[in-house]
């Protein structure tokens, strides 16, 4: 990654010709450590699939180590794009989605997020807000423990309005509507907590496929595919996603790292064209990336 700790205009005018790298794109075998990016799409009944970036995973699953890492990037991370000079890391897809062609789109955000954590990404998975609804109702519903009580008035609802939330803290059952107006809540704090509840999701939905039978949800996989799948997009083959959800199922919990690129990772920085965005502090989020993508846990 490029050294941003200094202001980020000094480095490089937005629009500049930067260096490209071509993200790794091998078919997964399947016993290879494996780093897929996971976005959810900001897409509302009846948009077209290129839209803005709700949120932002980089899953790495190890074979090897039994290992599975999960870090969460913050969507104003203001970042290199290839070809295009700095901007939001959130925009990638948008640009390179230019001409309706969410694959080109994803590739772009792909080398953005090799180019800047200096992580290899091999694999991309496009995810909607119907795709996470119908996947957890399939799961009937998951359990998921609050904290503390969440208040936000101003959740927005699927037509640009307002739908307010208000979940309690404690254990509380989620059918998919709720699991996922509680992974995109985030008035009641921030960017950080609302990745962190994201996180907590895609861990209950795993707690539960464990708790009916993976092997009885994989009989099932072709069926369940179907039912969701206008809301993904992803470079890998129904055989491939059968595969990491078998080698995921099979990772114990201690082997399981989590982590946010939050204010620890990151610092406050407006740009000359007064957009707040955020920098990442190389020295600090090194360590991390290294403990979370090449270590043995």
């Amino acid at each position: 990654a490029l050294d941003q700790e200094q202001p980020p205009e000094a480095l490089v005018v937005p629009g500049e010709a930067t260096p490209t790298l071509a993200p790794t794109s091998e078919p997964w075998q399947g016993t290879d450590r494996v780093n897929i990016l996971v976005r959810g799409i900001d897409r509302r009944p009846g948009e077209a699939f290129i839209s803005r970036t709700d949120s932002m995973m980089l899953v790495s699953i190890d074979p090897a180590t039994d290992s599975v890492s999960i870090l969460s990037i913050p969507r104003d991370l203001y970042v290199v794009i290839p070809g295009r000079g700095r901007d939001r890391i959130n925009t990638a897809f948008v640009y390179g989605s230019s001409g309706n062609n969410p694959v080109a789109g994803a590739a772009l955000a792909m080398q953005t997020v090799e180019y800047n954590l200096g992580v290899p990404v091999n694999h991309y998975i496009l995810v909607d807000f119907s795709a996470v609804i119908n996947s957890v109702n399939l799961l009937d519903g998951i359990e998921v423990f609050v904290p503390r009580d969440i208040n936000d008035p101003t959740y927005p609802d699927m037509n640009y309005g307002y739908d307010p939330l208000f979940v309690p803290a404690g254990l509380n059952q989620f059918d998919g509507e709720m699991a996922l107006k509680y992974a995109r809540t985030r008035h009641s704090d921030s960017d950080f907590g609302r990745a962190q509840r994201q996180q907590q999701v895609i861990l209950a939905m795993r707690d539960k496929a464990l708790s009916l039978g993976v092997g009885q949800l994989l009989l099932r996989a072709p069926d369940l595919y179907r039912q969701v799948e206008q809301g993904i997009r992803t470079d890998l083959s129904l055989e491939q996603l059968m595969r990491l959800a078998t080698t995921a199922s099979d990772i114990p919990e201690e082997n399981i790292q989590q982590a946010v690129l939050d204010q620890n990772y990151v610092t406050n920085y407006t740009t000359d064209r007064g957009a707040a965005v955020l920098i990442l502090q190389n020295n600090a989020a090194s360590s991390l990336i290294q403990r979370l993508f090449y270590d043995n846990p």
